[in-house]
């Protein structure tokens, strides 16, 4: 199977709380309807999800009314953030970051990490088209994924 990734708008009006939970549920849905109901989503300690002994490797984001997943053959990655979201002071001053993209290329890399115990290749961040959101993917195989929103 291909790499894939899957991108969704959400009803962003739901208090934080709730907000959290429809996102959580409409990425669990996007996996068991690209592999099956019968998939199991499990979570390591770092937090990072698994497929529960399925192959193939997921990463899952959400923003305030959008959700994304990738699913690839390898360890892969995912950010997204709203194209307007502006980088706060802290951000800049604890990570130098003055851009979405780099915050969104960070936060991939963040993700690969901790679910491969090892930094990404250099250069391994794309970033994918959307009209609406900064989308950073990191996977070996995104040259050939397919992508959908």
């Amino acid at each position: 199977m291909e790499t894939w990734i899957e991108i969704r708008p959400l009803d962003p009006s739901p208090g934080p709380g709730l907000r959290r939970e429809l996102e959580r549920f409409a990425w669990h849905g996007i996996v068991r309807e690209k592999l099956g109901s019968d998939v199991k989503i499990e979570y390591r300690k770092t937090g990072v999800p698994t497929l529960g002994g399925a192959p193939g490797f997921i990463s899952a984001s959400h923003t305030r009314g959008w959700v994304a997943v990738i699913w690839s053959p390898e360890p892969c990655a995912i950010d997204i953030e709203p194209k307007t979201r502006a980088i706060s002071f802290n951000v800049t001053a604890r990570y130098g970051f003055t851009t979405i993209e780099e915050w969104c290329a960070y936060e991939a890399g963040y993700k690969y990490e901790s679910l491969t115990g090892h930094k990404p290749p250099p250069d391994s961040v794309r970033f994918m088209p959307h009209p609406d959101l900064t989308v950073a993917v990191i996977s070996i195989t995104s040259e050939q994924s397919i992508f959908t929103y």
